[in-house]
């Protein structure tokens, strides 16, 4: 007949409302896999008692009537250890009875019939020098709940000694389509590997007295795959074991800080150092029992989880009684808080009770890592590296980075960089608004007004608007990288620059400098050729037939008999050549940018640049007069005796080494119109002189700006920058 186990001072449907269900669906497997290794344990301590301990996971599926899987119907986990004898029996009907030790809480079986429609035992045991047969049923369905009971005892019976010591759990039929799907995407090597992940710490703990672990997958009753977790699948320590201590946090009576305590937690660190192959990241693990809490996510904060050192990675197993008597009744969660859900959480409630915080566990763990392993520590140097040159280059401040950490990428670091900042906005620009209203009370007519004036200046500069600060140093940064990039380019170390054909430089160099095809000469970078160029009208690549100032065009489009002859001759149209660059910066003045490939000698296109100011003077239209020109011819292969035998007007700048023309004449060829002829002043230089000489300028900038006292002053002898063009 059978008999229910019910208890008045217990409302079972009332408890199971009061308990969640795991989130992993694993959960249930791992609770039953859990009692067989603890079983084997107690069964072990027994010394008389000499057995090959087992365990045996299998899995059965129906299948459609094509023979594919088509739902799991059970899961049986078989083990022979100690059983339900009296004792554990005993402690089964009792909720929450956690006399068992190993850390229990006593509510695993909550977690079997959440999941399962029974959890159906079978155990042979030895007590009282007998050996005894036991079967019993777990259940929250109806027939149950009505009988204010989840265990319902179905069978019990002496055998006969000749019987294998061993227990049964047959899981029957899971409740949810989510775990229906869940255990259907499963293939063999999943669960091995879902089983391994979880028990890794218990398996490494007990390395060379595991049972044998086989899983087992069937269809119908048909075994059609067969795993075993061996030797081979479980890693050595690659370290001793270590200890760290973490403080126990509380919240300050103002709520506002987060407190130290003089209560330290122990940790202890299983550390391995294991191939690519058997580790895919390297990682933190939390473990509750010699079980692994996915649940709790710990950041290595001297290594990031892709970086692989010795084509290794690293695995820290952090064990203590702390996680062990916070495990909740779902058995797969429990909470270590970062500093800001800690706050949030002590606010919410008024009130919190001391416990580690996670923003200390991670820095612990990676301070005694670095101890650990050498290879760790330099990492962690080199991240630091890393992070004092984007302080660097992007003009951060210590306290901008303090929350950056080495699992951050670039990206992620200057996000919270920036998030910083943007928190100061408001109050700063607060400070800078009432300190324009002390202008009001200076008296440019008081003796002291010189003095009060710099006061005012002094309390106006230290709060700059915080976003007026931040323009000003991605000004600064977007023209450090563009030189790092130029200095890139002309060393061939772009990615790019390895894929396509030879035009490559040039096209990159144009492209850095002005966009070709670009008429926004604001947006460009002219600025590395003369600071004036960004302020000026200009195209980049564009047929001198179509190009426009103010809205208007620049060549005539109506021409003499003579005129078209001409700008058609020798089978070319001249209307369409494409200056690399062309700048307007007033009436009468015109620059012409030349760009070169940088293997290209620079003396064979000496003429190219004196075409184009022929071609602007002789066919503009009668709106435009220019007549002076400023020429840059620009590569990387200058030789100046090559220059000097095809022109010998040019000369060589002692100081910097490139060659200019002082003066040249653009002939006028219609003398009946009253033009005179133009004239064009050339430099042929490289792009390692434009580029040194705009790190000199940019340097003396940022050296003014940021109060360095060591300002480089740029002598350019006759370069074209110390010339005026308004």
């Amino acid at each position: 007949m059978g008999t229910f186990i019910s208890n008045e001072d217990l409302y079972w449907r009332g408890i199971l409302k009061g308990i969640a269900k795991a989130t992993n669906p694993m959960q249930p497997v791992f609770e039953a896999f859990t009692n067989s290794l603890e079983a084997i344990d107690m069964r072990n301590k027994n010394k008389g008692d000499n057995f090959l301990p087992y365990i045996n996971v299998d899995f059965y599926f129906n299948t459609d009537i094509d023979g594919n899987n088509d739902g799991l119907e059970k899961i049986v986990i078989t083990d022979n250890g100690i059983g339900f004898n009296n004792e554990n029996f005993k402690r089964l009907k009792v909720f929450k009875d956690d006399r068992k030790g190993f850390h229990n809480r006593g509510s695993g079986r909550i977690q079997l019939i959440h999941s399962f429609k029974s959890a159906e035992y079978e155990s042979i045991y030895d007590d009282d020098s007998n050996r005894h047969y036991r079967k019993f049923i777990l259940s929250k369905s109806d027939r149950f709940i009505e009988n204010n009971a989840i265990l319902f005892i179905e069978e019990e019976n002496d055998i006969g000694q000749e019987q294998e010591i061993r227990t049964c759990l047959k899981l029957n039929g899971l409740r949810t389509k989510s775990d229906i799907s869940f255990f259907n995407s499963k293939k063999i090597e999943d669960i091995k590997k879902e089983i391994l992940d979880h028990y890794i710490l218990y398996f490494c703990s007990k390395r060379n007295n595991l049972p044998k672990i086989t899983i087992n997958y069937f269809h119908i009753e048909q075994i059609i795959a067969s795993r075993e977790i061996s030797l081979v699948d479980i890693p050595e320590v690659s370290h001793e074991d270590e200890t760290i201590s973490v403080p126990m946090s509380t919240i300050s009576s103002d709520m506002k800080r987060i407190e130290s305590t003089e209560q330290m937690v122990d940790v202890t660190i299983k550390s391995y150092k294991l191939p690519q192959g058997q580790l895919k990241k390297n990682e933190i693990k939390v473990t509750s029992k010699g079980e692994v809490i996915d649940s709790i996510k710990v950041k290595l904060e001297c290594l990031r989880p892709d970086w692989l050192i010795d084509s290794s990675y690293f695995l820290f197993l952090l064990s203590s009684s702390y996680f062990d008597e916070r495990i909740g009744d779902n058995r797969d969660v429990f909470e270590i808080l970062n500093k800001t859900e800690f706050k949030k959480k002590a606010k919410q409630f008024g009130t919190i009770d001391p416990q580690i915080v996670l923003d200390d566990l991670e820095e612990e763990v990676g301070k005694k890592a670095g101890e650990m392993y050498s290879e760790i520590a330099l990492q962690k140097d080199n991240y630091e590296a890393q992070l004092a040159a984007l302080k660097k280059t992007y003009l951060l401040s210590d306290e901008a980075l303090a929350e950056a950490n080495i699992n951050d990428s670039v990206e992620d670091i200057l996000k919270k960089a920036y998030a910083y900042d943007a928190r100061l906005i408001a109050k700063s620009d607060a400070v800078y608004y009432s300190k324009q209203n002390d202008l009001d009370k200076l008296d440019p007519s008081s003796p002291t007004y010189k003095t009060d004036l710099e006061e005012v200046v002094d309390d106006l500069a230290r709060s700059i608007p915080l976003q007026q600060k931040e323009s000003l140093s991605r000004y600064v940064t977007h023209r450090n990288l563009v030189l790092d990039l130029m200095s890139k380019i002309l060393n061939k170390q772009l990615d790019v620059q390895q894929k396509t054909g030879r035009n490559t430089d040039e096209r990159l160099l144009h492209n850095l400098i002005f966009t070709q095809h670009s008429t926004d000469t604001g947006n460009s970078d002219l600025w590395m050729l003369n600071e004036d160029y960004l302020h000026f009208k200009g195209v980049s690549e564009c047929p001198l037939n179509q190009i426009e100032i103010d809205g208007q065009k620049l060549f005539k489009e109506e021409v003499s008999e003579e005129e078209e002859r001409y700008l058609t001759s020798l089978g070319e149209d001249r209307r369409i050549k494409r200056p690399d660059i062309l700048l307007f910066p007033s009436e009468h003045k015109c620059i012409i940018v030349e760009l070169k490939t940088p293997n290209t000698n620079l003396s064979l296109h000496l003429n190219q640049i004196k075409k184009y100011a022929y071609f602007i003077r002789n066919f503009t239209c009668d709106n435009f007069v220019i007549d002076k020109f400023y020429g840059y011819l620009v590569g990387e292969a200058l030789e100046p005796r090559d220059v000097r035998a095809a022109d010998g007007n040019f000369k060589e700048d002692p100081k910097f080494g490139y060659m200019f023309l002082p003066y040249s004449p653009i002939i006028y060829e219609n003398d009946t119109s009253g033009k005179s002829d133009g004239s064009l002043y050339m430099e042929i230089l490289t792009y390692s002189v434009i580029l040194e000489r705009a790190k000199l300028r940019n340097k003396a900038f940022t050296d003014k700006l940021f109060n360095n006292p060591t300002v480089l002053k740029e002598n350019s002898g006759n370069d074209i920058e110390n010339n005026t063009f308004d």
